[in-house]
């Protein structure tokens, strides 16, 4: 079994506050886009979880893949007798805020569930998901969509076709990590399907990104004195957003050759 796992970009994303369990709760949209890693399901008759990679950044033996494969089995299966050999060809970047490990998960998830046999339904697997992130709900269900509450809330939204340039500075951040050191303030702005389109491009975590990564601001300046430039997630990818493909294709000229630029475009389906 041959998987693709793609990547989002968040059109907005607000902070509106910090939860007693010590979550956020926020407003954001899921933007799904055309990148994709891809992930090769093997079933295995002993009853090991193995897990191979491309990507040398990755540990073979702690990461999103390999839990949600734990995690599924010890849900329908206490004995722990089933196996699979999981190989995943990474293409979205790592710590890019581009939600790479959450759609891993969630593909593993969704993909083992059928070759394992487990006949789970989707909101069974979007709450099984919810365990490993905030994120994997949004990938387990398929549809880009608004989201509220820690994002697991959401409102499946269809949005027009667009073109991105997704440019990654080669930074990886954590998600936690920003989170932890986002002060909170005043949630001066609500966002939500009827005023989302004044409000793209909004992230509360612009400002924190920029001061502890200038490299991020360069780039974010560069993208807007040729047209536009945002923020995706946590960082540190940074997105503009065009009409046609030929406009995104003209953009890729002002980034400097030295950072990782991928042209995508919008998927309101996976």
């Amino acid at each position: 079994m041959i998987l693709k796992s793609y990547a989002k970009i968040n059109l907005f994303l607000n902070i509106v506050n910090k939860r007693d369990d010590g979550f956020h709760n926020i407003e954001t949209f899921f933007q799904f886009v055309s990148l994709f890693d891809e992930i090769s399901l093997n079933s295995i008759s002993k009853s090991s979880i193995n897990f191979s990679t491309n990507n040398n950044d990755l540990s073979k033996k702690d990461n999103l893949c390999i839990d949600a494969a734990h995690l599924l089995r010890h849900y329908v299966n206490g004995k722990n007798d089933l196996g699979v050999s999981i190989n995943l060809k990474k293409n979205i970047p790592i710590g890019g805020g581009l939600g790479g490990g959450s759609s891993n998960a969630a593909t593993v998830l969704l993909g083992l569930n059928k070759l394992w046999g487990c006949s789970l339904k989707k909101n069974e697997l979007m709450n099984l998901g919810r365990k490993l992130g905030s994120d994997v709900p949004v990938f387990i269900d398929g549809y880009s969509s608004y989201g509220k509450d820690t994002g697991t809330s959401l409102v499946r939204h269809n949005t027009e076709q667009k073109f991105f340039v997704i440019v990654y500075p080669g930074i990886h951040v954590s998600s936690k990590t920003m989170y932890d050191k986002y002060e909170i303030k005043d949630c001066i702005k609500h966002i939500n399907l009827d005023n989302m389109h004044q409000n793209i491009g909004f992230n509360s975590f612009e400002d924190l990104l920029c001061q502890k990564h200038p490299e991020i601001e360069g780039i974010l300046s560069i993208l807007r004195k040729n047209g536009n430039g945002f923020v995706s997630g946590s960082g540190s990818c940074l997105y503009s957003i065009f009409d046609d493909k030929e406009s995104a294709i003209n953009m890729c000229k002002f980034v400097p050759k030295k950072y990782q630029t991928h042209i995508v475009h919008s998927l309101n389906r996976i």
